[in-house]
């Protein structure tokens, strides 16, 4: 912040100097300086700093603010979801689906001044193929090169992967995620060297120069435009992330104008939407907020063995209000759940909307024989539960996150506890932390599947290739929590991994999400969001990603400029 208020008082006191001009010794008047151009630095408010600028080893979320200077490949359309060209200038797949051939972009430089081509791509995918087994070697994104059995070189601007099966997603990973690093820089290392390297003075191809060196102990990270970019030049000279302790400091600081975009709280962007000067728009992420089913029938499992009839999974469905709880607890940023791929995935996405019928829940829960009512004491309350002629009572158990990104679950449960209680369901609240959770879904723990339900949910992306993968058999005691296992399901997720024609990969990506919603592991309660805000009186130009999602996406800030004066 200091080093705002400070260039803010440089520039005044030179623009007072030239205002004023200065006396010469006939008594004339010197011409005043030309004044100079004024610089566009948007501000962008962050609460996580980056921990390096190493591709190889990048984990973190915040880390990608830290790789601007960086490009991959291709990369998803802000507009459309298509992919399109950045370092690659086309490319083809062979009609067995198995080889993709990657034709690169000439003339394009790194910031050093060294000419980008085909031995980057190269050295980049090989440093990470290599050393798979290496277990001393830790790159980051070694899942996400698996599925290539290997790279030639074709030519000084052409590539050639082979895959070990036809990949669908073989666009969005790996080429969308792996940024290329210099070869001339890089490739001197080791592989230890590569691992440990802190590449302070971050040399890549991007429209963004990192300005300094890179320091993780920072509050400031500044890039600057890279005048001798090859591709469209943003219209802003430079972005400057500054690093604020909590939301509360940033808002405060928005409002003031020292940065110009931000993602605030609910209550905060009510009390902004009456600003003029200010624009908050919905940001609807891939994500998805699921009640997860116990469906294991391992014998150490204490799961309540009613969970098991498909019924009385598909009533807890029906008996969710879910636009409730967009409403009441996300303040109208996010969509009712009705599948487990989210509706930001576009055309993946299964439509239809969430049906919500108490009364035809209540006849599911009949037609699976629980007619009866019994009632129990939970939380020191008599609440009226169903039960069959086999004495089964509807009393489950609901593991009820207490960490803090789990505020909406906590509070979303108060609302099922009531509208599952209309239907004859009881719920029992077990507060516990994401780690003991975790534990209880161990298949070694001696816990092992000591719950009923659980209210948890995943960042997907926008390819449906990662979240349908978490409902197959072979992931359960890995990704998959609810230990669902169906053979028609596993068979059509297997499938569409394969089906390069995106036709053919969509209809069965549907047909799974429909088996699903029928069979109900997962109960889909919403698509959460959040809020964006900018400074629309400072700049325009503002993309949406998918057309609802954030702002904070690369064609933004190429696209972002001053409002006009």
């Amino acid at each position: 912040m200091k080093k705002i208020f400070s260039l803010l008082l440089i520039l005044i006191l030179m623009l007072s100097l030239t205002a004023c001009g200065t006396s010469n010794t006939d008594g004339g008047s010197t011409p005043a300086a030309e004044t100079p151009a004024e610089k566009h630095i948007v501000n962008l408010g962050i609460t996580a700093f980056p921990t390096n600028t190493n591709p190889f080893t990048q984990t973190m979320q915040a880390d990608h603010n830290a790789l601007r200077m960086y490009e991959s490949l291709v990369q998803q359309d802000a507009a459309t979801l298509e992919f399109k060209g950045v370092l690659a200038d086309s490319w083809s797949v062979s009609d067995d689906g198995l080889g993709w051939t990657i034709k690169l972009k000439e003339g394009v430089k790194w910031h050093d001044g060294e000419t980008f081509d085909a031995d980057d791509v190269m050295f980049t995918y090989s440093a990470i193929l290599d050393n798979l087994e290496n277990e001393n070697a830790g790159f980051s994104r070694k899942s996400d090169v698996k599925s290539i059995e290997k790279i030639e070189k074709k030519g000084d601007y052409e590539v050639l992967f082979t895959t070990k099966t036809p990949v669908a997603n073989f666009l969005d990973t790996p080429l969308q995620v792996i940024y290329i690093v210099p070869e001339h820089i890089f490739g001197k290392m080791s592989v230890a060297e590569l691992i440990e390297f802190t590449n302070s003075n971050p040399i890549g191809t991007s429209p963004w120069k990192l300005v300094g060196e890179f320091n993780a102990q920072n509050t400031e990270l500044e890039f600057e435009r890279n005048e001798d970019y090859y591709g469209t030049k943003p219209n802003v000279d430079g972005l400057l992330f500054i690093l604020f302790e909590n939301s509360d400091t940033m808002y405060q600081a928005f409002k003031a104008g020292s940065i110009d975009m931000f993602s605030p709280s609910g209550t905060q962007a009510e009390e902004l939407a009456t600003d003029a000067n200010v624009e908050v728009i919905k940001n609807l992420q891939p994500k998805l907020t699921e009640i997860g089913v116990n469906s294991s029938d391992d014998p150490r499992s204490t799961v309540n063995k009613s969970l098991k009839i498909k019924e009385v999974r598909q009533a807890i469905n029906l008996a969710l209000d879910k636009q409730k709880l967009i409403d009441d607890v996300l303040k109208g940023v996010g969509y009712a759940g009705t599948t487990i791929v989210p509706t930001s995935a576009g055309k993946w996405h299964l439509e239809g909307e969430h049906e919500y019928s108490p009364e035809k829940a209540i006849a599911l829960l009949e037609k699976a024989g629980f007619t009866d009512f019994e009632t129990v004491q939970i939380s020191g309350r008599d609440v009226k539960v169903r039960k069959n002629a086999a004495g089964d009572t509807l009393v489950f158990r609901l593991a009820l996150l207490t960490d803090g990104y789990a505020w909406h679950y906590r509070d979303s449960a108060l609302y099922i506890v009531k509208w599952l209680e209309e239907v004859g369901i009881g719920l029992e609240l077990q507060s516990m932390d994401g780690s003991a959770l975790g534990d209880l879904m161990d298949l070694e723990s001696d816990s092992f599947c000591d719950y009923d339900l659980y209210i948890w949910g995943w960042t997907p992306g926008y390819d449906p290739g990662f979240i349908l993968t978490v409902l197959t058999t072979d992931q359960i005691g890995g990704r998959q929590e609810v230990m669902y296992s169906n053979p028609e399901y596993d068979a059509l997720v297997d499938l569409q991994i394969t089906q390069v024609n995106v036709d053919e990969r969509l209809k069965t990506v549907h047909k799974a999400q429909e088996i699903i919603l029928e069979d109900a592991p997962y109960i889909p309660l919403y698509y959460q969001g959040a809020y964006d805000a900018f400074r629309k009186d400072k700049y325009e130009g503002f993309i949406q990603f998918a057309g609802d999602g954030t702002i904070f996406n690369n064609e933004t800030y190429i696209n972002i400029k001053p409002v006009a004066k």
